[in-house]
């Protein structure tokens, strides 16, 4: 019994969790992706304003070289220098020129530390001046001053070629003004360095005189990028065009195809959660701007951070969500267990009772009053009772009455029976005829067996006709009385013929499949009858 009622209160407190659970959880999951995806846009937007920040300092280093060059041009007399250059050639014709600076480019790389060419770049007061500025800031790897042809006025040190005018970078400043190259190795300067190159103009006249050029070591830029000051877990790299140059790195190196992927999504959106360097991590890109505008400066600060680290706000905010839910569904869990036993024990009055009732006891009652719907069920239970009361005591006389009716019909049919149940016709001296007429059940088949058997023994005859002519119906119970009444016979030293066998109960021997050989059959009595004689 209590183990019913502790099955029903389990299934009303799991009811309750059931649905508890469902709200709780479609609640949390609900303001877990809101808070989620709210905590998630303020890691990305923070990760971006700190890369943006970085493109900022980016920038402004590439301004100072910048402004360096300027300042170290405004300071020199790179007028009077330039033009000294232009003067030694002695002709104004441009093919000559070339030619002229065609032959010294071709004497420059073996020509002796003395030899006038070389002093002539390396050892005058400009050329002084320009690795005063060098060992200024030891970044600065190198620095050359060329005329407007390109061949080189001065320079803080020796350089692979004397003429520069199919550098790009010379071609591209003396056009654009200024030049900010790739990080790439700079074989004159033995630096992994940065060339910056700016276009030198005449003080009066505004003039094209020269390119005066820089090489800044690039980990000066990168290095600072290794500090930890973008968070956990956070990383940047220097993006030059679609290369990645990795801080304090000498390569450029190009991404995978799936890292190049992110970091095109990147420079569409303000962050990207994506599969970066092999990790799942928060990627954001930020271009590096100068004050300069510098047309082809293609540059960006890729700064990445791991997800686990960038989304760990993420993190708290679910598991406060998750421990919320569950102190919530264990205070549903106490309230259920009280709503439970609260709805159980009224139903378990009632159970009580009818288990009663089942035994016996139509005069238990459940009692309750009130005006809830288990009063008013309890109540109804309780007409329900005595109505079934009033109802069993209706049927017990009623089949007190079956009873006798029944009784009546058994004894008239007894009767019916012993009318049907004709002792045998003698037939001659030994022969003895029994018709059976209408219905043959099993309890006339026995009366109609113990007739045979008294008939046959007491008129010691040596055959029995068994006239089924009259018959309207036989079952398989009734053929096997017959065969075994035949089997009698024939142990009293008779035997058994059948006549009149219809067509319904032929179907029926053969349908059971019984044995009737020894048993002639005919169609007719007379047909037998004319047999024996």
């Amino acid at each position: 019994m209590n183990a019913i009622w502790n099955k029903l209160s389990a299934r009303l407190i799991l009811a309750f969790l059931v649905v508890a659970t469902a709200a709780v959880t479609t609640v949390s999951v609900i303001q877990s992706r809101q808070v989620g995806s709210a905590l998630l846009s303020d890691s990305g937007m923070l990760l971006r304003a700190r890369a943006e920040a970085e493109a900022r300092i980016v920038g402004s280093m590439i301004d100072a070289q910048v402004s360096r060059l300027r300042s170290v041009a405004v300071g020199f007399t790179l007028n009077a220098a330039a033009d000294r250059q232009v003067a030694s050639y002695g002709t104004t014709d441009g093919a000559e020129i070339a030619r002229q600076i065609g032959e010294r480019n071709a004497r420059w790389s073996a020509a002796g530390a003395g030899t006038p060419l070389i002093t002539g770049v390396l050892n005058t007061s400009l050329a002084d001046d320009l690795r005063a500025q060098t060992k200024i800031d030891q970044n600065l790897a190198e620095l050359m001053f060329t005329d407007k042809y390109g061949a080189l006025v001065a320079a803080s040190s020796r350089t692979t070629d004397y003429n520069q005018a199919d550098e790009e970078w010379w071609q591209y400043a003396s056009v654009a003004g200024v030049y900010i190259g790739p990080p790439s190795f700079d074989s004159s300067s033995g630096t992994f360095g940065i060339i910056v190159a700016i276009a030198i103009r005449a003080k009066d006249k505004g003039d094209f005189i020269g390119v005066m050029r820089s090489t800044y070591r690039a980990d000066a830029i990168t290095m600072p990028m290794t500090e930890n000051r973008f968070g956990t877990g956070a990383r940047a790299d220097l993006l030059i065009g679609d290369q990645v140059l990795e801080p304090g790195g000498s390569v450029l190196q190009k991404p995978s195809a799936s890292d190049a992927s992110v970091i095109a999504q990147a420079r569409d959106t303000s962050y990207t959660l994506a599969q970066f360097a092999g990790f799942p991590r928060l990627v954001v890109l930020a271009p590096v701007t100068n004050a300069f505008q510098i047309p082809n400066l293609n540059w960006g600060v890729i700064l990445y951070q791991n997800s686990n680290d960038a989304l760990a706000p993420v993190s708290a905010a679910q598991t406060s969500t998750i421990v919320t839910a569950l102190l919530v569904l264990a205070v549903t869990a106490v309230v259920a267990v009280f709503i439970a036993e609260l709805i159980s024990k009224p139903i378990r009055r009632m159970t009580i009772a009818t288990e009663r009732i089942a035994a016996g006891d139509l005069e238990q009652h459940v009692g309750m009053s009130g005006g809830t719907e288990i009063n008013q069920l309890a109540r109804g239970f309780d007409q329900m009772a005595a109505a079934l009361k009033s109802r069993i005591a209706a049927e017990q006389s009623a089949q007190a009455d079956r009873l006798h009716i029944q009784q009546e019909m058994i004894e008239a049919q007894d009767r019916r029976i012993e009318e049907l149940a004709t002792p045998s016709i003698p037939l001659g001296r030994d022969t003895l005829l029994l018709p059976l007429i209408g219905s043959v059940d099993r309890r006339r088949a026995e009366r109609v067996f113990q007739t045979i058997m008294a008939d046959v023994y007491a008129c010691h005859a040596r055959t029995l006709i068994l006239d089924l002519s009259g018959v309207r119906d036989l079952d398989a119970d009734v053929v096997a009385v017959l065969v075994r009444a035949a089997a009698g016979v024939r142990l009293l030293g008779a035997h058994v013929i059948l006549v009149g066998i219809r067509a319904q109960t032929a179907h029926t021997i053969v349908d059971l499949n019984l044995n009737l050989a020894g048993i002639p059959t005919y169609a007719s009595l007379q047909d037998a009858l004319d047999q024996i004689r």
